[in-house]
């Protein structure tokens, strides 16, 4: 909101996400636990990529998801194989 404030917003560089999710106390933790959710620290590259953020050729531009959990590897990587294929709606036109 600064830079719209500062007249620096420039649309072409901004990602724009609507959407809600709540939880109840403890709610995510458990969910965390019982594997729904697999967090993860990942590179701004990968968070950005649809904001305009360098994509490498062993990239999967399709579908973020697949390629975060590619990158965690090990179990990760086998669960990003498995469901392969459908794709990222999120993506910019």
């Amino acid at each position: 909101m600064s830079e719209v404030r500062r007249h620096n917003f420039r649309p072409e560089k901004a990602l724009f996400v609507k959407g809600h999710a709540a939880w109840v106390a403890g709610q995510l933790s458990r969910e965390i636990a019982k594997g729904v959710w697999y967090p993860s620290a990942v590179s701004s590259d990968l968070i950005l990529r649809y904001a305009g953020a360098p994509i490498g050729l062993e990239d999967n531009r399709d579908d973020l998801w697949s390629d975060i959990l590619t990158c965690m590897g090990g179990g990760y990587e086998a669960i990003a194989r498995q469901h392969s294929g459908r794709g990222d709606m999120r993506m910019m036109p």
